[in-house]
């Protein structure tokens, strides 16, 4: 019987560039990044800018195994960020490899614990507090 891999299968390595307070967590199949989070420390909280999921390996927990990496390695931070799909285009990757639609995105992150903290410079901010 054949069976999926589970994401625990795939290598995940931690990446930092103290200088800039930002903080990676990587996910490889082999050679080939499959998923990546970038954090950045703001000081009074946590930033997500991105996170993202080859298109090939989505639907697998990867971008839950991150996200549940990043709050268990800072249970006492408040992590915030900003619900919108972008598209990646990591040379990597299939060109134009957008996300889950804002819609579905704010429902996943509030399943994480998220909830929405609209700013006036951000409308789709939303914060999952420690």
């Amino acid at each position: 019987m054949d069976t999926a891999p589970t994401p625990d299968t795939y290598t995940l390595t931690r990446k930092a560039d103290d200088d800039a307070n930002e903080a990676w967590l990587l996910l490889h199949d082999g050679d080939l990044l499959i998923a990546f989070v970038d954090i950045v420390n703001c000081g009074y909280e946590l930033w997500i800018t991105d996170i993202a999921v080859h298109p090939d390996y989505r639907g697998r927990g990867l971008a839950s195994r991150l996200l549940n990496g990043v709050i268990h390695d800072s249970p006492d931070s408040d992590i915030a960020l900003s619900c919108s799909a972008t598209t990646m285009n990591l040379k990597e990757w299939p060109k134009d490899a957008g996300g889950l639609p804002n819609e579905a995105l704010a429902a996943w992150y509030a399943r994480h614990g998220f909830r929405s903290t609209p700013h006036e410079d951000d409308e789709g901010r939303m914060v999952r507090n420690a």
